[in-house]
């Protein structure tokens, strides 16, 4: 029993190693990108390519440029001045909100023969506090890698948004690796697809019952919110 344990161990190790050298490989290339691969996207997407060894690590790119140099725009989503959110205005302006982000994702996995979809929903996001939503207030992504479909949400991956003592939205620049790649069964406890197939799960849950309490509390439970 003890040689498995170690040999588990040193398994586990040798794995947690390859990733973070993985990741520290793939983020730095990222944050390096020249300023002449950004002029379009197309360009952005061929100097991308170059840096993946894998179509997982390619989509793992196109999340970290995305978070490290788009910004949610606050302005317009606390105003509500909604208007173009276009993957070529979010990419030129860098700034954009959740539809932006999500079109963007897709126009660059597009370039790159990457199939993704922008999925539209309801969330548990910014200042959401139990109610039960009417509408769709979200947008995010669904990419597809050996066969198999998977969420990615390159909002949520960018930062956090909160407001200051003026009442002010401010957005925080925090890459979150929690909405890359996320699987079904945890992504659902803060997004509902508006169409249940994308859901992927192999029994749909109802919109009652992700806004129930006991969807509450798994929600809370993965997230280690402290409720005063």
């Amino acid at each position: 029993m003890k040689k498995i344990s170690c040999f588990f161990i040193l398994f586990f190790t040798i794995s947690f190693n390859a990733q973070n050298k993985t990741f520290y490989r793939l983020i730095q290339y990222a944050e390096k990108t020249p300023e002449s691969q950004t002029k379009n996207i197309p360009a952005l997407s061929k100097y991308l390519a170059k840096g993946a060894k894998t179509k997982k690590e390619l989509v793992q790119l196109i999340y970290y440029w995305i978070a490290l140099n788009i910004e949610y725009d606050t302005e317009a989503f606390q105003n509500n001045t909604i208007n173009d959110v276009t993957a070529e205005t979010t990419f030129l302006n860098k700034k954009s909100v959740c539809s932006g982000y999500s079109i963007l994702f897709k126009e660059i996995c597009d370039n790159l023969r990457i199939k993704c979809e922008v999925i539209n929903g309801y969330s548990k996001g910014y200042k959401y506090n139990g109610e039960y939503l009417d509408k769709t207030n979200h947008a995010w992504n669904a990419v597809k890698i050996y066969d198999k479909w998977e969420f990615i949400d390159a909002t949520w991956g960018a930062g956090e948004c909160f407001e200051n003592s003026n009442g002010k939205l401010i957005f925080e620049k925090q890459l979150c690796l929690r909405y890359l790649l996320d699987n079904p069964e945890d992504f659902i406890l803060e997004h509902l697809p508006e169409n249940s197939e994308w859901q992927l799960l192999e029994k749909p849950i109802t919109m009652d019952y992700f806004f129930s309490a006991e969807m509450e509390l798994k929600r809370i439970d993965r997230n280690g919110i402290i409720i005063n």
